[in-house]
């Protein structure tokens, strides 16, 4: 009796946490050949004017370290830039060669009625002297078992 009340705990657990991970938001995701990018959900912290801010990492997917020139947002048949130079510099600004860290793009959460289709990022880099650009699409994706933002 006491094994039967332990496994009807233990399915109960499961399921209410599935049921709150599954009506977490979806997030932003995409990759490309070279690169790849996240925009998520975090916990704000007292800092923070939204309760749970948006934050996107976009990395380099390839060895050695790369000079990002610029990144643009597609949306039909307009482009805006995202980043100034200062944010995109190697080490001084929020990328490290490898990885960028983006708090301000999707600060306040996207809604999904607004990029209903996704967006696409135009991403332009410097490695050995070369200079390259590249499109990489967003799309919504829904998760499954993830910690909540509790």
């Amino acid at each position: 009796m006491k094994k039967k009340k332990f496994v009807i705990i233990v399915l109960s657990l499961i399921l209410v946490y599935a049921g709150i991970s599954f009506s977490q938001p979806p997030i932003l995701k995409g990759s490309s050949e070279n690169w790849s990018a996240v925009y998520k959900p975090r916990k704000g912290d007292e800092a923070d004017t939204e309760k749970y801010p948006w934050m996107g990492t976009i990395k380099w997917k390839k060895s050695g370290k790369v000079k990002l020139l610029k990144i643009e947002q597609i949306e039909g048949e307009k482009t805006y830039p995202l980043f100034d130079r200062e944010i995109l510099a190697v080490e001084a600004g929020n990328f490290n060669g490898k990885k960028l860290v983006d708090n301000e793009t999707y600060y306040n959460p996207p809604r999904k009625k607004d990029l209903e289709g996704g967006t696409t990022f135009k991403i332009t880099w410097e490695k050995d002297g070369e200079v390259a650009s590249e499109l990489l699409d967003l799309k919504w994706k829904r998760r499954m078992f993830v910690k909540p933002l509790i």
